[in-house]
């Protein structure tokens, strides 16, 4: 005890000193020959002994300890602040009641407070200074600041109890645990910053995308704290998705040219073949038809050529039919179905059954999308006769909720869809398709035949 840091001493009930520790005569600048048996108030400047005297006094009569906090100011002018604690004992030896007690010099509480109040305040001028939103969290308490600027961004009125759940609730469900695993990921390996945009909820009900970046401040390894600002995006983002979708209607122009352009070459080839070609067979069949053959066999190879070239322009007169776009502006999308179909059982390569509703909303989609839907129903039906020899297919025509639904459906061999499904036909119908935002589905097996299904919306 003789070399505790703080000032210690010993007291009879007469207050005469009966021991102290170095740190007491030092800072009194006193010496045990000086102040031994003798009163302290004797060698004991009056202001400390105005502080503890009335302390000593009531813990004598009270046998219990006291603690207490007293500014003391010397002579000199110099303040301390002492943290006091006085308690009774006995001596070992004659019994008698002393008083033991510690003073220990603390610093300044009052002006470490004023300090700590004045930063807070320069704090709250510079977040007010400013038009950036700041926050603050302190990971310790559980309190968040939040500036004026980040409150008025979001709407809502500035109150400190707002703290991270209040938060975290207004953040948009799909962003909302990719944000909290970030976070958590930048504290468990000890990143100095996070950063992620998300969807807050304002006041008034709506979202806005903010760009937010968090700094992580660590004591003993740990974190203690995150500083942070908030910037909304929403116009970047707008802007964003304003440019993407500038670019998709870009894109579908320059695909809807292209279509446009290969039904404008087919529909051009396939009147060069009805008119030219078919024209030019036609006259080298007359020409041999006018032939008289002498001979039995010279006139079955005439027979023999005149049948080809029937069938050639037969052939040719299909090819041209098919390459021609109809004119679905005028003619109605079900009535060329209908006319395909017909054409298909006429020549008895299979039985079609085709279905549609009689409300006239399928007659009422663009010219582009019924052109598309045709094409699909003539290329399907293209590859059903040449693969899957099939002897029933079913086509189905409809709408239902705002999309318009074409299934196809035959019970001819089937296949594989993951080998099959990427050849040229079906790449066809699958452009085709996602021109208008549409959706394809093929279901099938080997020997179980093949279901089409197409998706388009009515609408866009």
């Amino acid at each position: 005890m003789q070399h505790i840091f703080c000032l210690a001493w010993v007291i009879d009930e007469d207050t005469k000193l009966v021991f102290a520790s170095d740190s007491f005569y030092k800072h009194f600048n006193l010496s045990a020959d000086q102040c031994v048996g003798k009163r302290v108030t004797t060698f004991i400047p009056s202001a400390f002994t105005r502080a503890v005297y009335d302390k000593h006094i009531q813990a004598l009569e009270t046998n219990k300890p006291i603690s207490t906090t007293q500014q003391i100011q010397w002579v000199n002018g110099n303040t301390f602040n002492f943290y006091i604690n006085i308690f009774p004992t006995n001596c070992p030896h004659s019994g008698k009641k002393l008083l033991s007690g510690q003073a220990v010099n603390i610093p300044d509480i009052g002006h470490i407070e004023k300090e700590l109040r004045q930063a807070k305040e320069r704090i709250l001028h510079l977040t007010r200074a400013t038009s950036d939103a700041i926050w603050e969290w302190d990971m310790q308490t559980g309190q968040i600041f939040r500036n004026e600027a980040l409150m008025q961004m979001i709407g809502y009125q500035w109150d400190n109890s707002k703290g991270l759940s209040w938060w975290l609730r207004r953040i948009h469900p799909e962003d909302r645990d990719r944000l909290a695993d970030k976070v958590r990921d930048a504290t468990d390996r000890h990143k100095k910053s996070w950063e992620d945009e998300y969807r807050f909820k304002c006041a008034d009900g709506s979202y806005k995308h903010v760009q937010d970046k968090g700094f992580v401040v660590y004591e003993n390894d740990l974190p203690v704290k995150m500083i942070g600002s908030l910037q909304d995006v929403s116009p970047l983002i707008q802007l964003r998705n304003e440019l993407a979708d500038e670019r998709l209607q870009r894109q579908k122009e320059i695909a809807e040219t292209v279509i446009r352009a290969q039904e404008k070459e087919k529909t051009r080839i396939g009147h060069e073949l009805h008119d030219n070609v078919n024209q030019i067979l036609l006259t080298v069949k007359l020409f041999i038809d006018k032939i008289e053959a002498c001979k039995e066999e010279q006139q079955e190879i005439k027979q023999k050529s005149s049948e080809y070239i029937s069938l050639a322009i037969e052939e040719i007169r299909k090819l041209s039919k098919e390459l021609v776009a109809p004119q679905l502006k005028e003619e109605s999308l079900i009535g060329n179905v209908q006319t395909l179909v017909k054409d298909i059982e006429l020549a008895g390569a299979m039985n079609v059954r085709f279905t549609h509703e009689q409300d006239g909303g399928i007659e009422q989609l663009s010219s582009g999308k019924k052109i598309t839907l045709f094409r699909i129903v003539q290329e399907q039906l293209k590859n059903i006769l040449r693969h899957s020899q099939a002897s029933l297919t079913q086509i189905a025509l409809t709408s239902k909720e705002g999309k318009i639904e074409l299934l196809i459906k035959d019970n001819g061999n089937g296949f594989d869809p993951r080998h099959t499904y990427q050849g040229i036909g079906f790449s066809n119908i699958r452009e085709r398709t996602e021109f208008y935002n549409g959706a394809v589905q093929v279901d099938s097996a080997p020997g179980k035949g093949c279901t089409l299904k197409v998706l388009l919306p009515a609408f866009e």
